[in-house]
């Protein structure tokens, strides 16, 4: 390839020379740089996770939301600009490339590009230049002018911007100005002919400035070819040190992610964890490396804390916050964490970190790390695939089993799991007691072994709430009547039935939550239990996704699969309409946790006489009831209350109901109801659908 007359003004040994050494050190930088970042992350706690199975979905995840952006387009303005600005990087990098190759091999061009491809390319490229810089100004509009709550204000983000626009206005310059030159050069030939066809943005550019000198064009080209390539260097270098850190980390983040079980927290060695004196997370390097890469991949963008129900209603928990918190934790004592782990230095690290500020009651407040009702809504919510959720309950686990410094209240709780196995703390005795007003009998596991040929389809795990709760004792008679209508042979454990330990584990209690899981386990397997069914979704969400760490491999339904699949099957009839107009409020634990938000409306709708009217937030952006993660034994002091605010949005939606298919929804809207002097009464899905039944003579 011959060398342009620009070239050839700048590029020689001395050019070349100086090229290569600032190209060398900043390459030599960055790795520095990426080294320690990366020995930040393999430090501390190994990962219980298997990050590497399915690769081929876990590449398709990152294809979804990494290369489409799919959840950035919730928020159409900004996923707008964040197109425009990926795709730039997308297009632009091998522009990048041909740039750095330019200046250590002057004329030589890409040799590795297949021939016919430039042209192609170089129309995309200006395109693209223009775009982009389009893109980082409705970025700046938005943070400046129509400024969402989500986005405070930040120095790191209007650099990079800058520094992007900047990259796109010398790239053009410099081609303009190389393009005008040759045409100096090369009076209307073929190569500037095609120069007008494929780039023909920068060929208009050129046009302008097409009466300047020689000198000052090639002035203009030498100043934006080293200006662009100068700022090219020190945005890679600036990055791992800014939250825009997350143009590296966030594809390998999404690659790494949780792609199955959202709802599931694993497991650890119970017994190991005791000999060592360790349970879970005390100090930052605690956390696995993937939690950490969540650190370093958090982008501020405020789209968790927008809709987080704890942030909403004043409490201390912001999840962007907690997120930029754990980072800086990690960030302020690097050097002093990387020594420490490789044994290096005189003692000296080991005496900043015995002298540093804690991450709980420091870095972190307690009211923080308790205020989580783990709905998930963050997580679903954040583009680039971070988790809160593992953070906090790996924070509690720390609090409760190596601390025992957890709010008065849960311990009410944990002592009913543990001495009663119900965190009402009402008697063990009485857990089948709800079944003795129903017209027919319901057998035990127990029972059923006993009676020859009483073969049982499916066990009926009826929960705590579903055996001692008022409202859930109706529900779980309901659901009885739908099996026994539709003839499915199912028995309950009754009395040998005991906490699934969903409460303790999220409250992090991870003994009591394994010394529950393992009783249960050995329960059901003892009985040959293959099918579950429950109407509670904090249950359902136990059993399915964690009780198979402990040998419990079941299939679990939630109560709303079984009984309309029995009523698409015919083997269940609804006959009688209650005429009713009813909002659905999706529980956490059953939607963004699990996935499941259409057999509760497939039932509704089978339902003579109702009209259901969806909420404006609802589905996989229903808000929480406040009630997960354990809050729904300790008290609520700080701002408003989370079930009174979901409750608001439900009566301004104007129904004659709400339909719910979890008990802890039920108990925190009908508190909710009689808080403010409501009308919308809560209804589970089941109840309603046991009384569209058909009345049966007798």
């Amino acid at each position: 390839m011959t060398i342009t007359p620009a070239q050839a003004t700048y590029f020689g040994f001395p050019g070349t020379l100086l090229f290569a050494i600032l190209l060398l050190s900043a390459l030599a930088l960055f790795a520095y740089t990426a080294s320690r970042r990366i020995q930040l992350l393999l430090l501390g706690a190994g990962d219980r996770e298997n990050r590497l199975d399915r690769p081929l979905a876990r590449l398709w995840h990152m294809v979804e939301y990494g290369f489409l952006q799919r959840k950035m387009f919730r928020d159409a303005y900004a996923g707008l600009y964040h197109a425009l600005i990926f795709g730039g990087f997308l297009v632009l990098t091998l522009r990048t490339l041909m740039l750095v190759f330019e200046g250590i091999f002057p004329g030589a061009g890409l040799p590795f590009l297949p021939a016919g491809f430039w042209e192609g390319y170089l129309l995309v490229k200006d395109v693209v230049l223009v775009t982009t810089f389009a893109g980082v100004v409705l970025a700046l509009l938005r943070r400046h002018v129509a400024r969402k709550e989500r986005l405070d204000p930040s120095f790191d983000a209007d650099l990079i911007l800058l520094l992007i626009g900047f990259l796109m206005v010398t790239d053009m310059a410099a081609g303009a100005a190389k393009m005008a030159l040759d045409a100096k050069a090369v009076t209307a030939s073929a190569a500037l002919a095609r120069s007008a066809l494929w780039e023909p943005l920068t060929y208009s550019l050129s046009k302008q400035i097409f009466s300047l000198s020689p000198s000052s064009l090639r002035a203009t080209y030498f100043a934006s070819w080293w200006a662009h390539l100068v700022a090219i260097f020190v945005f890679a270098n600036y990055l791992p040190f800014a939250k825009h850190f997350h143009v590296i980390t966030a594809l390998p983040n999404l690659f790494f992610a949780k792609i199955d079980s959202p709802g599931r927290m694993k497991s650890f060695d119970i017994e190991k964890a005791a000999e060592k004196e360790k349970f879970g997370v005390s100090s930052v390097e605690d956390f696995t490396w993937k939690q950490k890469l969540d650190m370093f991949t958090c982008t501020e963008c405020g789209r968790c804390r927008e809709v987080c129900p704890t942030h909403l209603t004043g409490k201390p928990l912001s999840p962007k916050g907690f997120m930029v918190d754990l980072r800086n934790a990690l960030y302020a004592d690097a050097d002093a964490l990387i020594d420490a782990d490789a044994g290096r230095g005189d003692g000296s690290a080991a005496k900043k970190l015995a002298a540093r500020t804690p991450l709980i009651g420091g870095w972190i407040d307690e009211e923080t790390i308790w205020a989580c009702t783990t709905c998930r809504y963050c997580e679903h919510a954040c583009p680039v695939g971070i988790t809160y959720v593992d953070k906090i309950t790996d924070l509690r686990r720390h609090l409760v089993l190596e601390k025992s410094d957890f709010p008065k209240e849960a311990q009410t709780a944990f002592n009913g799991m543990e001495r009663q196995g119900n965190p009402w703390n009402l008697a063990a005795s009485d857990r089948d007691a709800w079944t003795k007003d129903l017209p027919f009998p319901v057998l035990t596991m127990a029972e059923a072994a006993e009676a020859k040929g009483a073969g049982v389809e499916v066990l009926f795990w009826v929960g705590c709430a579903g055996s001692y709760e008022e409202r859930g004792k109706r529900v779980s008679r309901s659901l009885a009547k739908l099996l026994h209508e539709a003839g499915v042979t199912y028995a309950i454990l009754g009395k040998e039935e005991t906490c699934t330990g969903d409460a303790a584990r999220r409250l992090g209690n991870e003994y009591l939550f394994q010394t529950l899981a393992q009783q249960n386990v050995e329960t059901m397997k003892g009985y040959g239990v293959t099918k579950i069914v429950t109407n509670c979704p904090h249950c359902f969400n136990t059993l399915a996704n964690e009780y198979p760490d402990f040998g419990g491999k079941f299939e679990v339904m939630h109560g709303t699969e079984l009984v309309a699949r029995l009523v698409a099957e015919g083997r269940i009839r609804l006959v009688h309409a209650t005429p009713m107009s009813l909002s659905f409020h999706d529980p956490c634990y059953l939607g963004r946790h699990n996935g499941v938000y259409e057999a509760p409306r497939e039932l509704l709708n089978a339902i003579p006489g109702i009209t259901v009217k969806e909420l404006p937030r609802t589905r996989e952006n229903g808000m929480c009831c406040g009630a997960g993660g354990g809050r729904m034994w300790l008290d609520e002091t700080i701002g408003a209350r989370v079930n009174q605010a979901r409750f608001a949005e439900i009566e301004a939606n104007g129904t004659d109901a709400v339909g719910v298919s979890c008990p802890f929804c039920m108990v925190m809207l009908g508190n909710a109801k009689t808080e403010l002097a409501g009308k919308t009464e809560a209804f589970d899905v089941l109840e309603l659908a046991a009384q569209a039944l058909p009345v049966h003579p007798g």
